[in-house]
């Protein structure tokens, strides 16, 4: 097989996973957010979180299941809500891209349900979406209101250096030798969304496993024209 092919047949994959905890999460300019989350049991309170796509609202989410929280409930776009009990007692109920949830079920009343029997249980909730709340287009005014009753953040994106931070981080997880030099070329040559260029990573992971080829700038140059085309 030609190094051409090898290069065309294993297109960019978004399937790549390290497990995603508060130790890993690049905390930039969201000290507050952070510090409330690891205070979350503690404090009990509704932290509703927005930001764009590749963000760090998902890593937050899986993070939280893997902290010692108790009984909780993770929901997200994918999850059967028919069979949850609204009143069951949870620790804490983390609730992801509830603007996608609320495109794909008529469910406001379920998820407003939800939130507040962990109020009245003086539980917690975490509330991720990719827009501001006032842009969901709720019809429900009492979810509205409920979600806005507590603590707002707007996590704000990562600055290069710390996504570059966090693709160090990706490539050591995989045992993949890769220079910031390289890194920072990555980052001015492709998207600047972070699960592109953490997927761009796993691609180049197999294409040099497979040529037995050091991933470096030239070999950066023919995968980026390649993927282009």
């Amino acid at each position: 097989m030609t190094q051409d092919l090898v290069y065309d047949q294993i297109p960019i994959s978004f399937g790549f996973y390290t497990k995603k905890t508060f130790s890993n999460f690049i905390v930039g300019n969201n000290l507050d957010l952070y510090t409330s989350l690891l205070n979350i049991n503690k404090d009990k309170q509704l932290i509703l979180i927005y930001g764009e796509k590749s963000s760090g609202k998902s890593h937050i989410c899986e993070a939280l299941t893997h902290s010692d929280l108790g009984h909780y409930l993770n929901i997200n776009e994918n999850t059967q809500l028919d069979n949850i009990d609204c009143h069951a007692e949870y620790d804490l109920i983390i609730i992801d891209n509830l603007d996608k949830i609320i495109l794909k079920n008529d469910c406001e009343e379920k998820i407003f349900s939800l939130i507040n029997n962990q109020i009245l249980n003086n539980t917690s909730a975490v509330v991720t979406s990719t827009k501001d709340i006032d842009k969901c287009n709720l019809k429900l005014n009492d979810l509205s209101s409920r979600l806005i009753s507590d603590k707002i953040f707007n996590i704000k994106d990562l600055n290069d250096e710390e996504k570059i931070e966090i693709m160090m981080s990706y490539c050591s997880d995989r045992g993949l030798e890769v220079s910031e030099k390289v890194l920072n070329y990555i980052i001015n040559n492709c998207s600047r969304d972070l699960y592109f260029l953490c997927a761009f990573i796993k691609t180049l992971d197999h294409v040099s496993l497979s040529m037995k080829r050091r991933v470096t700038i030239p070999f950066i140059k023919k995968a980026i024209s390649l993927h282009a085309n």
